[in-house]
């Protein structure tokens, strides 16, 4: 009986020496395997996300807005609109991470040249949450993942707004040379219903829209909201020059100057880490009175 108590003992301390050698055999596996990752993201805010989430990023996008600084050596593959690709195909990635938002055609290049590509939704603050969960699964990063949506979602419940629902919000898209209308699909509009505010043009499929004088003059907002992209202050000048024109003059809301520039950092083309702080600042400007 002792002898075959001494032969348990022995056999249990080898399945735990065995077990604690498979975990550790695993986890260089995991890591040789993480290691071997050539990670490519072509916006900032995907390359935000996989900063976050811990995945190394080799290649980032060519802009003037300041990047995580683990990215500090990655090589620039171009404008987010329209990335470099054979500087991306160099780089022999394992997987691309790209904005859904650029359409069928950049993906189907993608294809054509055989990358790897992954596709996600940064449209709305829903769409951010589900790519930080899908992103953390594909590069085994669930726990960090489950960390930040958990972080958000704290945030999101210890919000203060209190819009009252009635205030008419026009939400406009600038750039060089160009005035867009920002609809509910946009992720600023996204934010702006969010936040208690009604976006006066809705559109369940576009994100954005032409200018419509007549409309907008008929629905007659309250508020203006600007996003600007690209170069910021040729943007903020090109809707300058578009307010100066007699029919928006007609607006209560640049007759009561309740016309708002948006900061860059939170307020993009995309979803991205700072949602719920761009919530905040903007529950201050529609309780403005």
């Amino acid at each position: 009986m002792k002898l075959n108590k001494k032969i348990l003992r022995i056999l249990g301390a080898m399945t735990m020496i065995f077990a604690v050698g498979c975990s550790k055999e695993n986890n260089e596996v995991d890591n040789i395997k993480n290691d071997k990752e050539v990670v490519v993201a072509t916006s900032v805010a995907v390359t935000e996300i996989l900063d976050k989430l811990g995945v190394k990023v080799s290649g980032v996008p060519t802009t003037s807005y300041e990047l995580p600084k683990s990215t500090k050596d990655a090589v620039k593959v171009g404008n987010p609109m329209n990335p470099d690709l054979e500087i991306i195909k160099s780089l022999n990635p394992t997987t691309v991470v790209s904005i859904d938002t650029l359409g069928s055609d950049f993906e189907k290049k993608f294809t054509e040249n055989n990358i790897p590509s992954e596709f996600v939704n940064l449209s709305n603050v829903d769409g951010l949450k589900e790519t930080i969960r899908t992103l953390g699964e594909k590069f085994n990063k669930k726990d960090k993942a489950t960390e930040i949506i958990n972080e958000l979602e704290t945030k999101e419940k210890n919000l203060k707004i209190t819009v009252s629902g009635d205030e008419k919000v026009l939400v406009l898209f600038g750039a060089p040379g160009s005035v867009m209308v920002a609809t509910t699909s946009s992720y600023v509009g996204n934010l702006v219903k969010i936040a208690g505010g009604n976006n006066i043009f809705e559109s369940k499929s576009s994100s954005f829209m032409q200018v419509n004088m007549e409309e907008i003059i008929k629905r007659n907002p309250n508020k203006i909201l600007i996003m600007t992209h690209a170069v910021p202050e040729e943007a903020k000048k090109t809707v300058e020059e578009e307010f100066a024109k007699k029919t928006w003059q007609q607006l209560d809301a640049i007759k009561k100057n309740e016309v708002y520039y948006l900061e860059n950092g939170y307020f993009g083309m995309s979803a991205n880490l700072k949602a719920i702080e761009a919530l905040d600042k903007l529950g201050e400007i529609l309780n403005e009175k």
